[in-house]
């Protein structure tokens, strides 16, 4: 049976269950942790980090980019990759010094088109989304190509659930009337439907879904889902079962339902007099912690850190005329031992209102358009 679930809410009210066999009206309200942005306590860096340290990321010419659309830190490795670029995974050891490229680009049956997203695998298998081809393409740990996995939907992300996929269903190109304007689903390892949630807006004749890497992200037991702009991460079980969403209550400065998922529509609203707050960039689950971003249509900016086990909120507002990377969490990876990570690429530096507290050799690195992992030891 393929069960697709909806959460009721302002804008699915009157949605119904629709299973093979009959239909249910099911409401998972229940399942909303509400918690109100005005309550939340002071982000202070200390009560989180009890050591920093940097990693200098090599410039050789092979390991050269120009962004970083998601990095992930395994195995004593870091991966990246910036999908604007045809420069595939670029891998580097946990000093930093660069390994590999992995993934070709081409139009061969062993090539990408495009990279959308990727994961790594407990055994340090590489899986690599190619949005073009409606695949994933697995790797082993070495680069060399294994297999494709031919996906039936169009996917902004993915994760692996043991032998299940999690797929965050792009709006565009959904062919199969079933799964058609659903949001999330959970297929089996043969890509077969076993749960959809969630729904794009009923009758909407499009829906921009600016790129993000990471909406969809693993930890040992928990999975988390998040596309911004919006105000709600969603919890599911490893074994693709919704357990709970976090709904950050931002009150009359909520962003409106037509502006969700839309950063086109979010765009608008900065010539208008109210300022409507969300969340910027998917979140980082990092051990019993998310860390996120938040910004507002009039460019205010907050980071901020939930704690899963005591369901607590916190959050810090940025002084952007004296930001200074170093004393900011800014999820980028999260490492198993319980390391946060931050990307600091020269461009931003530039703008670090006391470059003269790094380390002389992280700041000529810096300054000489290196690249720098901050690496933030979260406290127990």
């Amino acid at each position: 049976m393929i069960k697709i679930k909806t959460l009721i809410s302002p804008v699915l009210v009157g949605l119904s269950l629709i299973a093979c066999g009959g239909s249910e009206q099911i409401s998972e309200e229940s399942k909303d942790l509400t918690i109100p942005f005005s309550e939340a306590e002071e982000f202070k860096l200390t009560d989180f980090v009890e050591e920093q340290q940097y990693i200098l990321l090599s410039t050789e010419e092979a390991a050269l980019f120009n962004r970083v659309d998601k990095l992930i830190a395994k195995n004593d490795r870091y991966y990246l990759f910036d999908h604007l670029a045809e420069s595939g995974i670029l891998v580097f050891d946990k000093e930093g010094n660069f390994l590999q490229k992995i993934g070709e680009f081409g139009e061969g049956p062993q090539q990408l088109k495009g990279i959308t997203d990727f994961q790594v695998a407990d055994n340090g298998e590489l899986q690599v989304l190619d949005k073009l081809r409606k695949s994933i393409v697995i790797y082993s740990p070495e680069g060399i190509w294994k297999e494709k996995v031919k996906l039936p939907v169009n996917a902004g992300g993915f994760a692996q659930l043991g032998d299940k996929w999690a797929l965050a269903i792009n709006y565009d190109n959904q062919a199969d009337s079933l799964i058609s304007n659903q949001i999330l689903g959970i297929f089996a390892n043969d890509m077969q439907v076993d749960s959809l949630y969630f729904h794009y807006p009923e009758g909407a004749d499009n829906v921009n879904l600016y790129y993000h890497a990471g909406l969809l992200n693993a930890g040992k037991n928990t999975l988390i889902y998040h596309r911004p702009p919006n105000d709600t991460i969603s919890f599911f079980t490893s074994t693709g079962d919704l357990s709970k969403r976090l709904v950050i209550d931002f009150g009359e400065n909520r962003l409106p339902e037509e502006a969700v998922n839309d950063f086109d529509i979010v765009s608008s609203y900065k010539k208008q007099e109210a300022s409507y707050r969300y969340l910027q960039t998917p979140a980082l689950l990092a051990g019993d912690n998310i860390f996120g971003i938040i910004l507002s249509t009039k460019q205010e900016f907050w980071t901020f850190a939930y704690r899963i086990s005591s369901q607590e909120l916190y959050t810090t507002k940025v002084d952007m005329t004296q930001l200074h990377l170093k004393d900011m969490l800014l999820p980028t990876a999260y490492r198993d031992d319980n390391v946060l990570i931050s990307m600091i690429d020269p461009v931003t530096f530039s703008r670090d209102a006391q470059p003269a507290a790094y380390p002389e050799e992280v700041r000529i690195y810096l300054e000489n358009e290196g690249s720098v992992l901050l690496l933030h030891h979260l406290k127990p």
